[in-house]
């Protein structure tokens, strides 16, 4: 398949709305134009909104028909695991929020996806067979058996969204309850949640970065803890930004998984990895080749940079 997901983005940004759409990463492009699709039906009353969010795993399953008495019907009733999915993409009614909501997940993802994200990718050929795959185990010798591929791609950038939105749902429903009403808030749904997932893990891979907040310009690695100020003080100091939080919280335990596990560890052990037939299906949907190694995975360089300072909030 020849360059399905445009991996590399097409069109200029000053091009028109279309031409800036199709001009972001692919993972950015999917995820903006499914928020925007999933919240325009729910506005328009396509969709209602009670058939999107989740106020518990056991949503799933639906609700028991009242018009049969088959056993399995009122045991598990309808199944609506959409639900998983739709609860990250919701937004809420169109409207200044929601708009600020959107503006600032495209512009972290897109950042994030453009400039590397961290990668997760297993060396698994036998190095000995391989050349390429030797020279990057021997760069790999050197940084304590570093077991991963040095730069990040699309299937990685997918398997940590992956990570975040089971990390979140597993500990809304599983962890928060137990720690009091302090921590656990009663979401429904969770864009906000996964936004701040994203963003904290994007400070923690480019801590050195630049960001210009509304004119202030600072590190990245603070930018996630700004914001948490921000939310806090626009509320008056009344309301905590519990999902801000949740979704900080959960990116840091990927990112310590992914980071400073393997470091730890050493010896090319891991926790997480991407799955290798997620990768072979991005590196098919990319029109690049299918198993083995790519030339991307080989070249020793750092992840690619692009220029991208610039204001994050506004």
């Amino acid at each position: 398949m020849n360059n399905f997901f445009d991996a590399r983005g097409g069109g200029a940004a000053g091009g028109g709305p279309m031409q800036w759409f199709h001009s972001l990463p692919p993972v950015t492009r999917l995820w903006l134009g499914s928020t925007l699709t999933v919240t325009a039906l729910a506005n328009f009353d396509v969709l209602q909104w009670t058939d999107l969010d989740l106020t518990h795993l056991t949503d799933v399953l639906g609700k028991s028909s009242n018009t049969t008495n088959s056993s399995s019907v009122l045991l598990f009733g309808r199944l609506e695991i959409w639900r998983l999915l739709t609860c990250f993409l919701y937004i809420g009614k169109f409207g200044w929020h929601s708009i600020i909501n959107l503006h600032l997940m495209t512009q972290i993802s897109s950042r994030y996806e453009s400039m590397g994200p961290i990668c997760t990718r297993r060396i698994f050929v036998p190095h000995q067979n391989n050349p390429q795959l030797l020279q990057q185990q021997q760069r790999n010798n050197q940084n304590n058996n570093y077991p991963y591929y040095s730069k990040g791609e699309t299937s990685d950038y997918i398997c940590a969204l992956l990570f975040g939105v089971t990390g979140i749902l597993l500990s809304q429903f599983y962890l928060l309850p137990y720690l009091g009403d302090t921590f656990h808030h009663h979401y429904r749904f969770f864009h906000r949640h996964l936004t701040f997932y994203t963003l904290y893990i994007w400070s923690k891979h480019y801590p050195q970065h630049n960001v210009n907040l509304f004119g202030v310009v600072m590190k990245a690695a603070y930018l996630p803890f700004a914001y948490l100020v921000m939310g806090y003080a626009l509320s008056n100091g009344e309301v905590v930004p519990m999902d801000m939080i949740h979704g900080m919280f959960v990116g840091h335990l990927y990112y310590y998984l992914a980071c400073v596990v393997p470091t730890v560890l050493g010896r090319g052990r891991v926790v997480i990895w991407t799955p290798g037939v997620l990768i072979d299906l991005c590196h098919w949907l990319e029109g690049r080749r299918v198993g083995g190694v790519n030339d991307d995975d080989v070249d020793g360089g750092e992840p690619i940079v692009v220029d991208t300072d610039g204001v994050i909030g506004g």
